[in-house]
């Protein structure tokens, strides 16, 4: 009779398979967050052509093989949803565009057109993107935290000028992407701009923009002052090596001096003797 697998044996390979998996898919997920966080600014500044439609849903159909890869082998299922329930939330929102062709969801059509659809898009794409940059950028430094900005200011952009298309807006110059990365980078850095938005989305989006900058601006001014005390420091130490050999290149001449001028009195006093 056969005995029945160890349960803790069994949920420690499935643990295994999971990383192996995750190593095996890490450099194609990688390239795939990036590619699809680019499309999501191309599509909220612009809309997508046909072409860029196709290979968007193509990218969502194998994120979705990934994500369904990854929780079967999982051991435990709800930890792992809970885990990743942003990435769920994601899978599911490009459902809705694909749901339009049935007549008695014709109302999809509406729920898609709102911008708070578009907000929770922008938001569940940055996740990816964070996790696709996390990937690329294995050191948890100043490349990376400047990865995650440019992510944030590009994406942050795209989402104001589709939620910000008011007259206000217009009339105060943000008439392109161009303008509003200015203005989310300029919010980015903490210094703010002269408009306000009018839109829930909008302003939900500017406060999380600004959270962000408050956040990391001044890990990146205190990583960019380190780093030019850091070198006056090693120019001052570089300086003070000079001295110091210079100085023990004295001492060493002198010595030698010392005892040649030793070797020379004991040498006379011999012959002396």
């Amino acid at each position: 009779m056969s005995s029945l697998p160890d349960p803790q044996r069994l949920h420690r390979e499935r643990l295994e398979l999971l990383r192996h998996l995750d190593r095996l898919t890490d450099a194609p997920m990688t390239v795939l967050g990036f590619v699809w966080l680019a499309l999501l600014v191309v599509d909220l500044t612009g809309g997508l052509g046909p072409g860029l439609q196709r290979l968007s849903n193509v990218i969502w159909v194998l994120f979705i093989l990934d994500f369904l890869l990854s929780f079967t082998v999982a051991p435990d299922k709800w930890a792992y949803l809970r885990s990743n329930w942003l990435t769920l939330v994601s899978l599911f929102l490009p459902a809705l565009r694909v749901l339009r062709v049935f007549p008695a969801l014709r109302a999809v059509r509406v729920l898609r057109a709102t911008r708070s659809l578009n907000l929770v898009r922008l938001l569940t794409s940055l996740n990816r993107g964070f996790r696709a940059a996390g990937r690329a950028v294995r050191r948890r430094g100043v490349g990376y935290v400047a990865l995650l900005t440019l992510l944030v200011a590009l994406a942050g952009a795209a989402g104001m000028l589709a939620f910000e298309d008011v007259p206000a807006a217009r009339e105060s110059g943000l008439t392109g992407y161009a303008s509003w990365l200015w203005w989310t980078a300029m919010t980015l850095v903490t210094m703010g701009a002269d408009y306000f938005p009018r839109t829930a989305e909008g302003r939900v989006l500017g406060w999380l923009l600004a959270l962000y900058g408050f956040a990391v601006f001044g890990y990146l001014t205190a990583s960019v002052a380190s780093f030019f005390v850091g070198r006056d420091q090693t120019a001052a130490d570089g300086e003070d090596d000079e001295v110091t050999n210079a100085a023990l290149q004295r001492e060493l001449s002198a010595l030698r001096r010392e005892i040649a001028d030793l070797r020379s009195a004991l040498e006379r006093g011999e012959d002396g003797g």
